[in-house]
């Protein structure tokens, strides 16, 4: 069965839990005396401040996107160069084979743009084995060994390059989940304290009842309603 992806439970922005958080802790600090009597102890402190450092530490939603792009750069650029050297070697064997000859043929499809990066590949070890084959035949048109000794490194290199990019994007997807996740935890601690915050003070103390009070959006502030258009 596939997992359902990890959701938001809120909607306050990123910056803003964080920096409650950080508010929160050192609120809960300046009454401790209330808090304590509340359950709240050194280790539900250390608690709140680890959930707090995970968000901290955690690489930002922007920070893994380059990451997956910059995989997808490099294999890109592979491609292009595999694609290059492929085109090179089918116009060699055009030249001297015909394009509609059965030896121009054994050099796979010709039409390099509309392969998969897999497919492009895969065509790429079929030109190696048919590039060294006619090679003889071909030196005419500046085939060498060395030139087919680069056909199937670059094939090499495309090859991992798109491994590592399923990996990156692979990577980026389960951190953005473990991301959120965490995330999820800062706020329901950060929630369950401005309700106890707020519970302590309600009708005692108004500046540190207000102290406690955030809303589900994404300011932490209550959501404007405009006045309806007459």
């Amino acid at each position: 069965m596939k997992k359902n992806p990890v959701a938001r439970e809120f909607k306050l922005a990123d910056a803003f839990l964080k920096q409650k958080a950080d508010e929160f802790i050192n609120l809960i600090d300046r009454d401790i005396v209330e808090f304590t009597d509340r359950g709240y102890n050194p280790t539900k402190k250390t608690e709140f401040t680890n959930a707090r450092d995970a968000v901290d530490n955690f690489p930002s939603d922007e920070q893994l996107e380059a990451i997956k792009i910059e995989f997808t750069a490099q294999k890109d650029a592979a491609r292009n160069a595999l694609a290059k050297t492929m085109r090179t070697i089918l116009n060699m064997a055009q030249n001297v084979f015909g394009f509609a000859s059965a030896k121009y043929k054994e050099f796979g499809g010709s039409d390099l743009s509309r392969q998969s990066d897999a497919e492009l590949v895969r065509n790429a070890r079929i030109m190696t084995v048919t590039a060294d084959k006619y090679l003889t035949e071909l030196a005419s048109e500046g085939l060498t060994a060395d030139k087919i000794t680069t056909l199937s490194n670059q094939r090499d290199i495309l090859d991992i390059a798109i491994d590592a990019q399923a990996k990156g994007i692979s990577d980026r997807d389960v951190a953005t989940e473990n991301r959120v996740e965490t995330l999820n935890i800062l706020y329901r601690l950060v929630m369950k304290y401005a309700g106890i915050g707020q519970d302590i003070f309600y009708e005692t103390d108004e500046a540190k009842y207000n102290d406690y009070v955030i809303y589900d959006t994404p300011s932490g502030e209550p959501e404007v309603v405009p006045p309806p258009v007459e």
